[in-house]
Order: structure tokens, then sequence, then C-alpha cells
């Protein structure tokens, strides 16, 4: 029989009069303050005693099962901790010998609808992780999630006293070296295997092609397929007899290469929906978005052997505002993010401070927003996914994905499902070799796929990949 939800102020009293769980207990004799263990999922060090009291809150709250995974009993405990007017007082998470927080009790406790109300005026103490907060008591509305997520309702008002409100958060805000939820997004069971591993700037790789591939310029001589592909109405889309089929074929094997996928990469960059560059890079190895104050194209990097693509300047945007938060996401990217090829996987890692999310639409509604690890190089394509695409499409399913969609500085894809033009930055990379075959593949219709041949061959192809 299910129960009520007990009330967070006398329930957390108990918890912490009672001594149960280590690291959770008063630090002034007033009883006005009390800590909290906080230590992130991702240290060696980590065991199930630092997430007790999360997991108690969870299971008292939801008729005595805890429901969802540690991080989110933390996520479900901070959220309740904000909503009832608590404060954080000391942010301890990163002493390597005692990982903590401190919070204060609300001075005051009047009634449910009083305190849900001024929730909102209060510092988002778990919206800004990894950040140190301004000290000061002003009532600034909380705009960054993580630091890094721009409510899209609150950002471009035309209001003054919004514009204030942003640029004060803007003064507060601190980028984090690295945040909890990092290994947010799980790759799919045959992504997290990764065999014959040879290391690259660091990090094990699975094939990594040798350095340098491919420079701008010599994708021809390198036997890559001609990039990005025509319609081929005529010569394709009029194809029969098996002749497409193994005209598909051919190319699929000269992208596949034996152990290599080789692609080049189209990116086009947008500032809130708005296209400010596009570019071809002919790199084989891959790229890495960044920024300089000084305007630059694309410049090879010798040290990773990619390309480093800059993005451009919002100087000359017209919304202040926007042309602001625009600066400070780039100003973040230190060393920018890495998207590159090792063997038949593209891969994506975040070098910069500032957070990266992914998927492979910029119309993607999951509300599930993907974050690209700071850690170590996290799968984000493979070919044998691609190749199944292909498979599914010539049964008459829909036509797999040929490109990588990348918001800066915000959650995507959106938990509320707010449209990728709001977004301040994103970027759409295209696989030009995936481009090309789709293309193939949609001008000429399943139909003209449909070869034993071509089936077997593909067949083939995802078990070497």
């Amino acid at each position: 029989m299910s129960h009520s939800k007990p009330l967070l102020i006398p329930w957390l009293r108990t918890q912490v009069d009672s001594g149960r769980y280590p690291g959770v207990n008063w630090t002034n004799p007033e009883r006005t303050e009390f800590s909290i263990p906080w230590k992130h999922a991702l240290r060696q060090d980590s065991s199930d005693t630092d997430i007790l009291i999360f997991k108690a809150w969870s299971e008292s709250s939801n008729n005595g099962q805890a429901q969802g995974d540690p991080s989110v009993w933390k996520r479900n405990f901070r959220s309740a901790l904000r909503a009832k007017g608590f404060k954080m007082v000391t942010d301890n998470k990163n002493d390597p010998a005692n990982p903590h927080k401190v919070f204060r009790w609300p001075e005051e406790v009047t009634s449910e609808a009083n305190s849900s109300a001024g929730s909102q005026d209060k510092d988002d103490f778990d919206l800004f992780e990894d950040c140190v907060l301004p000290t000061q008591e002003s009532q600034v509305i909380p705009c960054f999630d993580d630091c890094l997520y721009l409510p899209g309702g609150a950002v471009f008002s035309e209001s003054t006293i919004n514009q204030d409100i942003l640029q004060e958060c803007l003064k507060g805000l601190q980028i984090g070296p690295e945040t909890e939820g990092t290994a947010g997004f799980e790759p799919p069971p045959e992504q997290q295997q990764l065999p014959n591993q040879v290391v690259i700037g660091g990090y094990a790789l699975p094939g990594q092609q040798q350095y340098p591939v491919t420079i701008e310029g010599a994708g021809g001589e390198a036997g890559l397929p001609e990039q990005p592909a025509p319609p081929m109405g005529g010569a394709v889309g009029g194809a029969c007899g098996g002749q497409l089929a193994e005209q598909f074929l051919h190319t699929m094997i000269k992208t596949s290469d034996g152990d290599n996928f080789k692609t080049e990469f189209r990116i086009s960059v947008y500032y809130r929906g708005v296209k400010v560059s596009e570019q071809l890079v002919e790199n084989e190895a891959g790229i890495r978005l960044v920024y300089s104050p000084e305007p630059t194209g694309k410049v090879l990097d010798h040290g990773s052997g990619l390309t480093l693509v800059y993005l451009p300047s919002p100087g000359a945007m017209l919304d202040q505002t926007q042309a602001s938060l625009t600066q400070r996401i780039l100003d973040k990217l230190g060393d920018g993010l890495e998207i590159g090829v090792s063997g038949h996987m593209v891969y994506g890692l975040r070098w910069g401070e500032m957070k990266a999310f992914w998927s492979f639409s910029k119309f993607d509604r999951s509300r599930q927003p993907q974050e690209i690890s700071k850690l170590q190089p996290q799968p984000l394509y493979m070919l044998k996914e691609f190749v199944r695409g292909i498979l599914d499409f010539i049964e008459g399913k829909d036509s797999p994905p040929c490109s990588l969609f990348f918001c800066l500085g915000e959650k995507w894809p959106d938990p509320d499902n707010r449209p990728w033009e709001k977004k301040l930055i994103t970027v759409e990379v295209v696989l030009t070799s995936m481009e090309l075959l789709k293309n193939m593949a949609v001008d000429g219709g399943a139909s003209s796929l449909k070869s034993v041949e071509l089936q077997m061959s593909l067949e083939e192809m995802m078990e070497l990949c």
C-alpha cells in the first residue's frame, strides 16, 4: 500500500541526528549546518557508503523503492534541498581525503507553498555543480545548468532586466575542470570493448590510423571517393539489373579500405540557428573545434595530426546579450572538441572546460542529453552501425544518419524539447563518405540495392568492422 511522501526537513533532521550514515553529521553546535559526503562516482575510492543518504531519500519518497541509479538519487536529493531553501556554504567535493559539501539549514520554514515559491529566488547550487558561486546574496535566477545550460525562455528576452540578470550570472560563472555525469552516455555494448588498442594523444584507441593519413588536398591521392556526391538521378537513379548494387559495393569497399574508415568532414557552424561558417576538411584523421580571437581558417596540428577548425567570433551580432553569452562559451573552449577517426570508429573527446553534447540530428526529440567525455575518447559512430542501417534501408526502413550534431555549452538533445535554433552554438559535422553512400542508396531506391551479393558483402563487412 502506498504512503505519502515524507516532508524533507523533519526527515533529514532525523537522519543527521541518527548518525547512521558515514560522513553525514552536524558541523556546528547550533545544528544549523551539516556535512554530506559528495564523492565523484568515477573516483577510485568511491563506495556504496558514499551514497547511502541519497538512496535513503529515494526510498523514502518512492514507497520504499530507490528509483533510478545513484546519479539520479543524488540529483533528486539535491533538487529537494534546493526546493526547501537549503544553502550550500562549503564545497569540498574535490578534497582528495574527504570530499564533501556543507549545507545550511533554512533560516525560516513557514509553509510548503512559501518554500516552493521562494526557491526560485535562491542561489541554485545544484546547477553550478563545479562552479564558484557569487558570494553576494543578491537574488539571481538560475541561468546555467551544470554551468552550461541556458534556459531558452530566459536568454534572449528583449527585457533589459533579463539582460542584466544574465550578465550577473555570467560574472559569477566559472567552469570547473570536470563534473559529475560525464559518463552519462553509455555506448552500445559492441562499442564498449575496444580490442587491438594502440595509443594516440595519451589515450588508447582501436586501430588508430597512422599519422598523417591525408592532409588538405590529398583526398584523391588516397583513393577516397569523390565528395560530396551530387544527385545522380540519371546514372544511379536509373540503374537496373544490379548496376547500382555493384557500384554501391565498389564505393563502400573504397570507403572502408581494410582496417580504416576513410572520410572527409564538412563542418557547418551555427550561432542560434544562423549559419556563420561552412568548410570542407580533407583530413581523414579528424578535426578539433577551437576558438581564437584572431580570424583563422583551418590549420594542421602537427602534434596530433588533426585539422584545427576555428569557430568565428560573434562580435558582429546585433543582439549583444547573445554575443556576450556566445563569447563566454568560446572563451572556455580551450583546446577544443576533438572529432576523429580510429579504425572503423568515429570518436569524440572534449579538451576544454566548456561541456559539449551531441546527437545524430538537429531535430532529435529524445530529451536525453548526451555529453562528450573529457576523460577518454568516446565512441560516437561505428562503421558497422552505418552498414547495418543500409541493410535495414534495403529492407524498407529509414536510411542511416551520415552526420553528427554538436551543441557547445548547452544540453542536447534538449531535455525540454527546445529546438536547436535556440541554442547559442551548434556544429554539424557531415561524414562525407557516408553522405555519398547514403545519397546513392536514397537516389537509387531500396529496391535497386536488393542484391544477394551486396547484402552478403555488407554482412561480411560488418563482421570485419
